[in-house]
């Protein structure tokens, strides 16, 4: 009797086993949009086989269109798996290691960390800009930018090379002299990628203070995506547009330069086990070849 108790206790054991793996949820994917550079440079990256992950992101995706919703998509969701940018971190969600690497200064520089991308200043070639958007322009080239990338969490070029694209001409870092007054100019329009919100907030408080005003009454700012910034660049008319961008920019009728390095970090929900993905996994999660938590090893 014993003994058929033990087997109908095991048989329970299964099936109870059983349900639970049927139970499981699905990884919750979430993505930025495709017109995003954080997108545009985690794609670029992940890949199996030789075969990247833009245009084979899971139909099943959530995506969204700023940082901030992902973030509280994932801190909301246990089952969620997502990507930001470093410098956009915060206690609510948690970041994993890729291919057992933490992003970190050190690790971006040296490149051992792989998911990672510049933030990217532009300006028109097409007209002339006002005083006042040159001038922010120089104190954006300056070393004073460095304070604004480190309280940004992003890292500040110092190699004038690698501050320009490919096959550039290397761009310096420049000493920034303050005007005697504030420029003329009207407001300065900035537009562009929303990874680069804490950079572009930090630095225009950090000008506005030099000049004794208050940024609202100097900044026009409005974050809406990379492909936004570039977009309005180009169709600059008045010379007194910014744009920012957090993947590279080689078009004949833009002038950009590369400001800073930035992690994308991948996030999941505090709860989750979860410490170290590899970038094949990331591959097979965000492609929907791997469903649930459970199979990631």
């Amino acid at each position: 009797m014993k003994r058929v108790f033990a087997i109908l206790l095991a048989i329970i054991f299964l099936c109870l086993a059983s349900c639970a793996c049927h139970m499981e949820k699905n990884i919750t994917v979430i993505v930025r949009e495709e017109s995003s550079g954080t997108r545009e440079a985690f794609d670029k990256v992940i890949s199996k086989n030789g075969i990247s992950l833009k245009g084979n992101i899971t139909k099943d995706a959530i995506i969204h269109n700023k940082t901030g919703l992902v973030l509280s998509s994932v801190a909301s969701d246990e089952n969620a798996i997502g990507y930001v940018s470093i410098g956009s971190l915060n206690d609510s969600v948690k970041a994993v290691e890729i291919n057992g690497i933490m992003p970190s200064n050190e690790t971006v520089l040296n490149g051992s960390y792989k998911i990672q991308r510049p933030f990217v200043i532009m300006s028109s070639k097409k007209v002339p800009l006002t005083l006042r958007t040159e001038d922010f322009l120089k104190y954006l080239k300056s070393d004073l930018a460095k304070t604004h990338t480190e309280a940004s969490g992003t890292i500040f070029i110092e190699d004038a090379q690698k501050r320009a694209n490919e096959g550039s001409e290397p761009i310096e870092i420049l000493t920034y002299e303050k005007q005697n007054s504030l420029p003329n100019g009207g407001k300065i329009v900035i537009r562009g990628s929303t990874s680069m919100e804490k950079f572009i907030n930090s630095a225009i408080k950090g000008y506005a203070e030099l000049y004794d005003v208050d940024a609202n009454d100097i900044f026009d700012i409005e974050l809406q995506g990379s492909s936004i910034g570039k977009a309005t660049v180009e169709n600059d008319m008045t010379g007194n547009v910014i744009g920012l961008s957090s993947a590279s920019v080689n078009e004949k009728d833009i002038e950009s330069f590369y400001v800073c390095l930035d992690a994308i970090a991948v996030i999941v929900n505090k709860n989750t086990q979860i410490t170290n993905l590899t970038i094949e996994q990331l591959y097979d999660i965000f492609t929907g070849k791997i469903k649930g938590l459970s199979e990631i090893q």
